[in-house]
């Protein structure tokens, strides 16, 4: 998924969340996945406009991401 279809779901309220999940390919790195709503069922990694697997060297990138497409963070949890 690229940032503005994610614009336009978190808009449209396909979008209910968000997964910070460490990268396998590149160690230290993190990727975005974007959580749809339940009816929707689904869940989208977020791309780059080649259409590959958007990385993110740490997580201040990241929540900027997130701030881009829905506006704000409001808490953020971590799972070891």
């Amino acid at each position: 998924m690229k940032i503005k279809q994610a614009k336009e779901y978190f808009e449209d309220g396909v979008i209910t969340g968000f997964d910070a999940v460490r990268d396998p390919l590149m160690p230290g790195a993190w990727l975005l996945v974007v959580i749809g709503s339940k009816t929707s069922g689904k869940s989208w990694t977020l791309e780059t406009a080649l259409g590959k697997q958007k990385s993110y060297a740490n997580l201040d990138t990241l929540i900027g991401e997130i701030e881009t497409i829905a506006g704000r963070v409001s808490s953020l949890h971590i799972n070891v």
